[in-house]
């Protein structure tokens, strides 16, 4: 059995960034050395697995391809299943700068968050960058979130995340889609707290991302149901008593 001495698991959900994925692993382990590291390879077709394999990481492996909300699922259910406090999720594609975690959980500490957002746009208080559409979407994902929790969330996208062990034990059997806006609607109608922390992201330089021409149509249509649907699953379905 893993025994943990740091509490806090940082967990790295990849598919197909073997150009990236080295670096994220190493630079991780030089930012955070006290925290332990998990990858989740969902279901890579290309070197993701042996390279992990070469690093010696710790990976969990999908045998296909599930998805993103899957993979943090399996995230969620390994940080309860070995009693970690508190799970960071960092993206795999190299924009996150790992050397902003160790101010990121002493925030999410002081602060007692049950979720605290690596936020891109908290600082200036607007969203900026990317398309036009993009922006758009994200401007509205934020408002509809506003309208139907009373909490402004600046940045609903973000990969980088922190989730204490009650918002794990909350998320653990929901079935989310993506772990994004609609899981910040449900812990926040749980009662949750829930806050941002401004962050610095580099440009995606390799691999695809999940934000494609198409996807740029159909992610706003399909997060505007997930939310919906979340905040009426927090409503008729709320937590039990022992997630507090």
């Amino acid at each position: 059995m893993i025994r943990s001495s740091s509490r806090i698991l940082v967990v790295v959900p990849a598919y197909n960034e073997e150009a990236t994925i080295a670096s994220v692993v190493q630079r991780l382990r030089e930012a955070v050395p006290e925290f332990d590291l998990l990858v989740v390879n969902d279901g890579s077709s290309d070197r993701t697995g042996a390279i992990l394999a070469e690093l010696g990481v710790r990976t969990a492996t999908h045998p296909c391809n599930i998805g993103y909300g899957r993979s943090i699922q399996t995230a969620i259910k390994y940080a309860l299943r070995y009693g970690y406090r508190a799970l960071i999720t960092h993206d795999a594609d190299g924009q996150h700068r790992p050397e902003v975690l160790k101010g990121f959980v002493e925030d999410f500490r002081r602060r007692e968050c049950d979720l605290l957002i690596g936020s891109r746009f908290v600082a200036t208080g607007r969203v900026h960058g990317g398309t036009l559409t993009r922006r758009l979407g994200m401007r509205a994902f934020s408002m509809l979130l506003k309208m139907a929790t009373g909490r402004r969330v600046y940045d609903t996208s973000s990969g980088l995340r922190a989730l204490s062990s009650r918002a794990c034990r909350i998320l653990a059997e929901r079935p989310f889609v993506d772990f994004h806006a609609e899981a910040i609607a449900y812990l926040t109608l749980a009662g949750c707290t829930v806050g941002e922390y401004p962050v610095t992201v580099d440009e995606r330089r390799h691999g695809t991302s999940m934000y494609s021409a198409l996807a740029a149509v159909k992610y706003p249509v399909k997060n505007l149901i997930l939310i919906v649907l979340a905040v009426l699953d927090a409503r008729l379905h709320p937590p039990d008593e022992h997630d507090d």
